[in-house]
């Protein structure tokens, strides 16, 4: 026994003598704060994008102090990382700014950007992928699936960081008291385990709306922002949906960043889905056409600006000629509307109206119907011209550079003028970038 003991003694002293010699126990271990790290590229990005300019922080590095211990985390791939802050800083802070200013940036923003590579598991099998910590600290889970060029994972993402801030704006200058009345008896610990569909049908924008009223306000200014008009127009028209509910909580999310703000939330929307049109795929052919979110487009040029070249040489031609259209009337043409009456078809209906003769001062609109062949692959509708109706026939040879500007085959996108204060949908020749045309999109 005694000799088993000493056995040990002279093992024990042996490690110690070996950690002694071989091993510095002063050196700090790595993930458990005190790490020092040479400055790289990314750094001084990071120092001249967001911590200059706004004092925020933003933490790529591994500190396994900062994170639950409880929790089976991985670091961020830093690859990843400034693409993911590019779109932070395009899509969430320049909105704002062009908007409010830096300083509210400055003094509303979360003062530090924590960076996780994977999601974070909940009990209730729901995964974390963001949470704001007292309005100083924002985490953002699932770093390393970020793909900027991936439109879903982009507003997945974007969702997130609106989604915490809103509950930042909200921790300052509390909602209205009259939302959470709207949908009261709907709200549940348990909405994990209710569908959106049963969401919807009360007047939820979303499952985790259902949450709380301050969770709910945070989705509704989350969704409208990262999904845009097109999009959340398309959700609500899932059948089923309590359109008026959620139109009335819409009023007050729009009422709210108005009043107690002074931020035009059509304008901020706006931004947001310009920048998101930059990098990754639009959804304008998905939303714009017959039975889906705008069935149709009201163009005029004396309004809405920038229009194509080529399209305004076909304007201008066929304005002068309805001047001249006829010898006992004058007329002046207005605006035309692109309307999808069917899933085939669809209608060009030319607005103008008398300016000298008996029916001075009336309008009037001539139709000129096309059929549409719809290419889901190419994103495309060809338009070929089919017939007009009574006033589109006497007058076919005055808008001939309209009905034919408009035969062939388009691609549907959204436009911006340079105040980007407005999302217009319009329409560009599919062999040429440089003709097209836009205005104001209508449900």
């Amino acid at each position: 026994m005694k000799k088993y003991c000493l056995h040990i003694i002279a093992l024990a002293a042996i490690c110690l003598f070996s950690c002694k010699k071989e091993d510095d126990l002063n050196k700090p271990l790595v993930g458990l704060g005190g790490d020092t790290w040479a400055k790289t590229a990314l750094d001084n990005w990071i120092y001249n994008t967001f911590t200059k300019p706004y004092n925020l922080e933003v933490k790529y590095r591994w500190d396994g102090t900062e994170l639950d211990p409880t929790k089976t985390l991985v670091p961020p791939d830093s690859s990843r990382v400034r693409p993911l802050m590019e779109m932070v800083n395009s899509a969430w802070i320049a909105p704002y700014v062009a908007e409010k200013g830096a300083d509210f940036i400055k003094m509303y923003s979360p003062k530090q950007y924590m960076l996780v590579g994977s999601v974070e598991y909940n009990t209730g099998g729901t995964v974390k992928l963001g949470e704001a910590e007292g309005g100083f600290r924002v985490t953002l889970y699932n770093v390393n699936n970020f793909d900027k060029t991936n439109r879903a994972n982009v507003q997945q993402v974007l969702k997130t960081i609106h989604h915490e801030f809103t509950h930042i704006l909200h921790q300052t200058v509390e909602i209205p008291k009259e939302y959470p009345l709207l949908t009261g008896g709907g709200y549940t610990s348990d909405w994990n385990n209710q569908t959106l569909t049963q969401g919807l049908a009360l007047g939820f924008i979303s499952q985790y709306a259902r949450a709380a009223p301050n969770e709910d306000f945070a989705e509704m200014v989350s969704i409208m922002l990262t999904q845009g008009r097109g999009g959340y127009e398309t959700l609500l028209r899932t059948s089923g949906t309590n359109v008026t509910v959620l139109r009335q909580k819409e009023n007050i999310v729009v009422s709210y960043f108005k009043q107690t703000w002074g931020i035009d939330f059509t304008s901020l929307q706006t931004k947001v889905q310009k920048d998101l049109n930059s990098y990754s795929k639009s959804l304008a052919f998905a939303q714009i056409g017959f039975s889906k979110a705008f069935s149709q487009i009201t163009i005029n040029p004396a309004l809405v600006g920038e229009q194509s070249d080529k399209f305004n040489t076909a304007w201008e031609t066929a304005k002068a000629n309805f001047m001249k259209a006829s010898s006992s009337a004058l007329y002046a043409l207005e605006s035309i509307n692109i309307v999808f009456p069917t899933a085939t078809t669809m209608q060009l209906k030319v607005n103008f109206r008398a300016t000298a003769g008996t029916n001075s001062g009336n309008l009037f609109t001539g139709t000129y119907t096309y059929n549409v062949t719809a290419n889901t692959t190419a994103e495309t509708n060809t338009f070929a011209y089919a017939s007009a109706d009574a006033n589109g026939t006497a007058l076919s040879a005055a808008a001939k550079p309209l009905t034919d500007y408009f035969s062939g085959a388009f691609a549907m996108k959204y436009f911006y003028t340079q105040d980007v204060k407005v999302e217009y949908g319009g329409l560009q020749k599919a062999d040429d970038a440089t003709s097209f045309t836009f205005g104001i999109l209508n449900l």
